[in-house]
């Protein structure tokens, strides 16, 4: 049973309207149980206090207020005491308001402890941090001490290494300087060379000019002989129905003809063989001479197309003569 007296009002404790729900004043009494535990003023004694006095008071609130038939019987008693209680309804008021700004004001002493926690471990760490840099910056001291040590011995090694260079650049100067005045030499010894050599070469053209002529005196010749022999064999055909002797006689003179003209033909080209021998050893002595002188390998080129065209000139009129003289 609920007593017939109420000192205080449990709807002003809790903070809620006398018309407030069951859900509405469960969800006060949490939040004012969490506020006002004491176990969150165990730095202040007085606080500590305070808040086991309002704790308590909450939970007599609660347990009245969360019955339905206790809640009834404080509304009815409420009503009934209404005159008497507007008089002590201000101090308690008053009072209930102190203690939620208290718990406000202790929510936000915790806060502030939390933040001034956190703050204090981001100061530690900071110090830590600044303690590594020390380090670190200790360390880089050291290594740029080392480094600039390693670096002016790496100087004076490159500085001594670039003397060396100058003095053995000035040497290769030198040495080259000597080795430009000796090719000089062999240039001018070369360009006398070629000189003979062209001077040679003019003499070969003009000697293979004069075998040219001879080559087609000879030539004109052996085709006046083959024509002689054509009409003899002509008149010896003739004759050929009146002595078979003659016949043969005629050709063994024919064979002795054509032995005879093939001993020409390998004496022409045997001359051939050794004029082509002596073409190409001027070839490779021209060739050597190239790398100097462009113009003598032109000149040169110019000579050996000219040198086998005659040949060929000449192989082919070898061939017609042979195959004429065959065929007749």
């Amino acid at each position: 049973m609920v007593s017939t007296t109420y000192p205080v009002d449990h709807y002003e404790i809790l903070g809620v309207a006398a018309s407030a729900s069951d859900e509405e004043i469960r969800q006060r009494y949490r939040f004012l149980a969490l506020a006002f535990h004491p176990d969150r003023y165990q730095r202040n004694p007085e606080h500590h206090h305070l808040a086991e006095q309002q704790i308590k008071r909450i939970n007599e609130a609660y347990r009245v207020l969360s019955d339905p038939q206790q809640r009834a019987a404080f509304d009815h008693l409420r009503r009934a005491s209404g005159n008497e209680r507007s008089q002590t309804r201000s101090s308690t008021a008053v009072y209930a308001q102190s203690l939620q700004e208290m718990a406000r004001s202790t929510q936000r002493l915790h806060q502030i402890e939390q933040e001034l926690l956190s703050t204090r471990e981001r100061l530690e760490q900071s110090e830590q941090t600044n303690a590594l840099l020390n380090n670190r910056l200790a360390e880089l001291e050291q290594l740029r001490s080392s480094e600039r040590t390693l670096f002016d011995a790496e100087q004076r090694t490159l500085r001594q290494q670039v003397e060396q260079m100058a003095r053995e650049q000035i040497e290769s100067e030198r040495t080259l300087r000597s080795k430009l005045e000796r090719a000089e030499r062999k240039i001018h010894r070369l360009e006398q060379d070629i000189e003979r050599k062209n001077e040679l070469i003019e003499r070969l053209k003009h000697a293979k000019a004069e075998w040219d002529a001879s080559s087609q005196s000879r030539i004109d010749q052996l085709t006046q002989r083959v024509e002689r022999l054509r009409a003899e064999l002509e008149e010896r055909e003739q004759q050929l129905a009146e002595a078979v002797g003659g016949r043969q006689r005629l050709q063994q003179q024919m064979s002795q003809e054509q032995h005879s003209a093939l001993h020409v033909a390998q004496r022409y080209s045997t001359a051939l063989s050794i004029s082509e021998t002596e073409a190409a050893r001027l070839q490779i002595e021209l060739d050597a001479m190239t790398a100097a002188q462009q113009r003598s390998r032109a000149i040169m080129r110019l000579w050996q197309v000219a040198a086998v065209i005659g040949i060929i000139n000449t192989a082919i009129l070898l061939v017609i003569a042979l195959n004429w003289l065959s065929g007749g």
